[in-house]
């Protein structure tokens, strides 16, 4: 699979702008802010609809616009595919083939890409949560059901600390067959994200070593 299009309309500091790829390497040459590392983050929002440099989405927004869309042409051996993301006050939006997804993973993985920038000095020396949310990335791009189990984690989990708050802050006796059910839902979305990110690193190890084994 290979990127042939990309378009970004009110995105960062491009107003508009529509490159073509060829089919080979790609090197992109410019002066100091003037927009290259933009151009890659653009590539990077497509496939994973989200930067790697915020979390705040309106920041992708050019200043005084309402939207941000960022618009590629793929060709895989299936065929062509076209790929799009909106950002807006209201949120974000995301197509395959000009229709709408409502899930997430339904989108990405799409493209998979792979992407080296300065912050990624933080796998090595930042905290577990970046090398978690790293993992998270990479295999959401492989398998979807991974993206699912670990959304229901996250809303699940989101849910029973806002329970738990609520039954605090009203100081009322809790109805703890609620707190139980939400508990085994969590510990079940959490066993499959487990399973899922030690087969992952497993598999890479069982890579890595056989290559260094070949050389």
């Amino acid at each position: 699979m290979f990127i042939e299009q990309i378009s970004i309309r009110d995105y960062r500091n491009y107003e508009h702008l529509t490159l073509e790829f060829e089919n080979k390497v790609n090197v992109i040459i410019g002066e100091n802010a003037q927009g290259k590392t933009n151009l890659m983050e653009a590539i990077y929002v497509l496939a994973m609809a989200r930067s790697h440099r915020t979390p705040k989405d309106k920041e992708l927004i050019r200043w005084d616009q309402s939207f941000a869309k960022v618009e590629g042409h793929l060709k895989n051996r299936n065929g062509p595919i076209t790929m799009e993301v909106v950002f807006s006050q209201k949120g974000k939006k995301v197509k395959l083939n000009k229709l709408e997804k409502k899930r997430l993973s339904d989108y990405i993985g799409t493209c998979n890409i792979v992407m080296f920038a300065p912050e990624d000095l933080n796998l090595v020396k930042g905290s577990p949560q970046v090398r978690r949310r790293f993992l998270d990335m990479e295999m959401g791009q492989i398998h979807s059901v991974y993206l699912y189990y670990l959304s229901q984690y996250h809303k699940i989990l989101k849910q029973r600390n806002q329970w738990l708050k609520d039954v605090l802050t009203e100081r009322k006796k809790a109805d703890t067959t609620m707190l139980d059910v939400m508990t085994d839902q969590l510990i079940d979305s959490a066993c499959h994200v487990l399973e899922k990110r030690f087969a992952f690193v497993k598999k890479t190890a069982d890579v890595g070593a056989a290559y260094s084994q070949a050389n």
